[in-house]
């Protein structure tokens, strides 16, 4: 049996497979492992993933945030090899993940679009341009913190129309006092950001939505075109906002000339497709 992982901020998905396909599917916590230690990172894929995996697999593929340096990839892949002792273990980026996944052994554009983003250059084999995402605080452009702290700035600075802004604060359930606490002092205001994105879904058909929506993703799809090539390949992009906005999405990259491929919610049974055909 093969097992792939593909760890993103929130959640990691995990499939067990062999040639014929998926056999058992899991999720876990997110594990990027510049946010956990070795015992920590250990602990929570011991608890939260059936204890028959973990003697029935002879290759792990661990596609994550986090493991861009050479340094992060041969620890993570030391703290796996303590858990699937007897496997060959392969530690990769979360962008190869969407890579592979999107574009196969083809060229492209690729980005993750998810609680945070991410974007490169792929030659069907490596990622060759990568434009630094920055994090939550100086970067992560049309992600769902991106889409989040608009939100609640516009929202908090009474910016929206009365009947959408009682509206979405019902929807909410926060008051100002609650949104500055979870925002200043809670343990991951990133994810507590992104996840207000929800009343973005609920409320698309309003026209002061969708113009905040249609200026963030503007604003990342502007990002992606400063990629060489990037008039001639095509945008593919993985994760939760890139799925939920599709239509968004489609609308910019084909007002501004280029070229849509794939738009994925989850890479990982696509990775699953990837690693069976490239055996």
């Amino acid at each position: 049996m093969w097992l792939i992982a593909d760890s993103g901020s929130t959640k990691t998905e995990w499939r067990l497979f062999d040639a014929g396909g998926i056999h058992e599917k899991a999720s876990t916590r997110g594990l990027n492992p510049l946010f956990f230690n070795k015992d920590k990172f250990i602990e929570v894929i011991k608890k939260e993933l059936p204890s028959s995996w973990f003697s029935n697999v002879s290759n792990v593929w661990f596609y994550s945030a986090g493991t861009a340096t050479p340094k992060v990839k041969k620890s993570t892949a030391e703290w796996l090899k303590s858990i699937f002792t007897n496997c060959e273990i392969k530690v990769e980026s979360d962008l190869l993940a969407a890579a592979r996944a999107t574009c196969g052994s083809d060229k492209g554009i690729i980005a993750i679009l998810g609680t945070g983003s991410n974007s490169a250059l792929y030659n069907g084999h490596a990622i060759i341009e990568h434009i630094k995402p920055l994090g939550y605080i100086l970067g992560d452009e049309g992600s769902g913190v991106a889409l989040g702290k608009s939100l609640l700035r516009k929202l908090l600075r009474n910016e929206f129309s009365e009947q959408l802004s009682q509206s979405i604060c019902t929807d909410l359930g926060l008051s100002y006092e609650d949104i500055i606490e979870h925002v200043y002092r809670s343990e991951s205001p990133n994810r507590f950001i992104a996840s207000c994105t929800r009343v973005l879904h609920s409320h698309r058909g309003e026209k002061e939505i969708q113009d905040l929506i249609t200026t963030e993703l503007e604003g990342f799809v502007t990002l992606l075109s400063k990629y060489s090539l990037a008039d001639e390949l095509s945008f593919n992009f993985v994760g939760s906002i890139a799925h939920y906005f599709d239509n968004n999405l489609k609308d910019i990259i084909e007002s501004k000339g280029f070229k849509l491929g794939k738009i994925v919610q989850q890479p990982a049974d696509l990775l699953v497709e990837y690693h069976i055909k490239n055996q």
